[in-house]
């Protein structure tokens, strides 16, 4: 039987083209980057992910795929996205996998996890916020469902960790800038998220308030918001 990065390398189109189709459901993508563009290097991007997949199993070396991820990440996002966005591509190539019999347990799966992992800030402000990510975005779902706003709680809940995100990078980075320029394309984008009545400063405002003391840097960078901007009793 060939080495399992051999099998890769002779799939490597494939399993790329099936890892990068579920990002394009969201239309994030093509109202940010413009639908070919977006796809054109969504699949590159698909494609390098495989290779560097590869190579790090010829090498026996997780190490590799992880050195990869963390390299990639610093470069997309001062191109308009967050580390969430290169974890969910990842989770794709996890999905390819599985499809090609390869599931989380395996070899490949566990070098992916590796990679996914490593797109975790450790320390700092930013780390701390990664970490309340999950029970922050369930503080703002509530609040905003107690505030009357029918919406998906689930739908609600990505919606933050998306935010949190971008948040926790311009931290990591200390780029302010990152952070207001997402908010600045972001308003625009709102409407095409289907979460009317809910509005982009209503979501910032709650997330601000589900924030505790402990993330002051987190809470200085959302108060950087346009001043006319709405936002709740924190």
């Amino acid at each position: 039987m060939p080495p399992v990065s051999q099998t890769l390398d002779a799939r490597m189109q494939a399993i790329a083209t099936a890892s990068a189709q579920p990002l394009y459901a969201d239309p994030f993508w093509s109202a940010r980057y413009g639908e070919q563009r977006a796809r054109r290097f969504g699949d590159e991007d698909a494609v390098f992910h495989v290779r560097y997949l590869v190579q790090a199993l010829d090498a026996g070396r997780p190490a590799t795929l992880e050195e990869y991820a963390r390299w990639l990440r610093t470069l997309l996002v001062t191109r308009g996205m967050c580390s969430r966005h290169l974890d969910q591509h990842f989770q794709g190539l996890l999905l390819a996998l599985q499809a090609e019999g390869l599931g989380p347990d395996s070899l490949p799966g566990t070098y992916v996890q590796a990679a996914r992992d490593a797109l975790r800030h450790p320390t700092g402000a930013a780390g701390r916020l990664e970490d309340a990510a999950p029970s922050v975005a369930e503080a703002v779902a509530q609040r905003l469902n107690g505030e009357g706003v029918p919406e998906n709680r689930t739908r609600l809940e990505e919606e933050t960790r998306l935010h949190l995100s971008y948040l926790s990078d311009a931290l990591a980075l200390e780029r302010a800038d990152l952070w207001e320029a997402h908010l600045q394309w972001y308003e625009g984008f709102w409407p095409q998220r289907g979460l009317a009545p809910l509005t982009f400063p209503h979501l910032l405002g709650a997330l601000k308030a589900a924030l505790g003391p402990e993330h002051a840097e987190a809470r200085t960078l959302l108060a950087r918001a346009p001043v006319s901007w709405e936002e709740l009793p924190s």
